[in-house]
């Protein structure tokens, strides 16, 4: 049989991040996720940008 994508580890996954705590689901997963908001990437911003 030959190895392969598992068909259902999409479905695991999305499963698994459903279950996740709100705020690991709500975190940025990137600068771009960041880019506009002036309080966490502006000048003096918490990511010191």
């Amino acid at each position: 049989m030959a190895k392969g994508p598992d068909l259902f580890a999409a479905a695991v996954e999305e499963r698994l991040a459903r279950r996740a705590p709100l705020a690991a689901r709500l975190r940025p997963r990137s600068l771009d996720e960041v880019v506009g908001q002036r309080t966490s990437s502006g000048p003096g911003g918490r990511c010191g940008c």
